[in-house]
């Protein structure tokens, strides 16, 4: 099991020296030394003010929290947890995103998703119920851009009368598309283009909150497995071929409050048995020493045991 953390930045409580520029030096190294696999941001620019004081939680640019973070550490991917691409050009996404594959040695993973904010997008000044197409057509710029010469295309959003995707990622052809969601319409995505599948855990009132499939506990998740697997053998493809990551397993993670060891190990060896590879967690932000031994404690009793 490989395991990838949110900065602290995530939690709905976090303060603003989180982001100091010492500290998320020293809580990145804290995640890689620990054994942690990945380092995750979000993607909120312009959340509404409602949703952020009912709880929503908190954001920095993910392009640059990434590439700082690839500066101070060495081997630890970097993941997007997730990239909205409705919010965005998907030619300027292709260009941030091979740049920091770049800089980073080729470590970058991209999960991907589609958003829920309608107050987020009207700021944006994207278009929330056109944000499923929008979605189809930018991923189907990001996974064939980078392998043409030249990008000649006219699609209902975007045209390329004839343009180039520079730099090309490090990774060959492109870092991993991973799709994010519980819904059918994600499963379907995933099988059919994505290199891996992210869902996540939830309460009802949050699968409200993020437009998804409720999948309240581990038999919900065993049962979307299914129909992803048997999505993946109608389309001829390998079950190999898409790697599944899950999110939400627990509260968010807290030093000062401490973990049930023995039912989170029982609870990754049941996700390994069927199938998953990655778990994905929230950490604290609210103080940065905690937030750094948080990931320090956990890395030593759950992720060097599991991984």
């Amino acid at each position: 099991m490989k395991f990838a953390v949110q900065h602290g930045i995530g939690d709905p409580g976090w303060r603003p020296e989180i982001l100091e520029p010492a500290n998320v030096t020293s809580w990145a190294r804290a995640v890689e030394e620990s054994g942690w696999s990945g380092i995750a941001f979000t993607d909120h620019p312009a959340p509404s003010s409602k949703w952020v004081r009912g709880g929503g939680e908190g954001s920095s640019d993910l392009f640059s929290s990434l590439a700082y973070c690839a500066a101070v550490t060495r081997d630890v991917k970097l993941m997007t947890w997730v990239l909205v691409l409705p919010y965005r050009n998907p030619f300027v996404t292709a260009h941030q995103i091979a740049t920091v594959d770049r800089l980073s040695g080729g470590r970058l993973m991209l999960g991907l998703g589609t958003g829920y904010l309608r107050g987020e997008f009207r700021a944006i000044g994207a278009d929330f119920d056109g944000r499923l197409a929008r979605f189809d057509e930018a991923f189907e710029i990001l996974r064939t851009g980078w392998t043409t010469d030249e990008v000649v295309r006219r699609g209902p959003f975007f045209d390329a009368p004839g343009n180039m995707l520079q730099p090309r990622p490090a990774q060959t052809p492109h870092p991993p598309l991973w799709i994010h969601g519980n819904s059918r319409w994600g499963i379907e995505r995933a099988a059919r283009h994505g290199d891996g599948w992210l869902i996540t855990l939830t309460t009802e009132a949050l699968a409200r909150t993020i437009r998804t499939a409720h999948l309240p506990d581990l038999a919900s998740v065993r049962s979307r497995l299914r129909l992803l697997h048997d999505t993946m053998d109608r389309l001829g493809r390998d079950r190999a071929e898409v790697e599944i990551a899950v999110g939400g397993m627990w509260p968010m993670l807290d030093v000062r409050i401490g973990w049930d060891l023995d039912k989170a190990l029982a609870e990754i060896a049941e996700l390994e048995r069927m199938g998953v590879s990655w778990v994905a967690c929230n950490v604290i932000g609210d103080d940065p020493a905690a937030s750094e031994e948080t990931v320090r404690r956990f890395g030593a009793e759950i992720v060097r045991q599991s991984t």
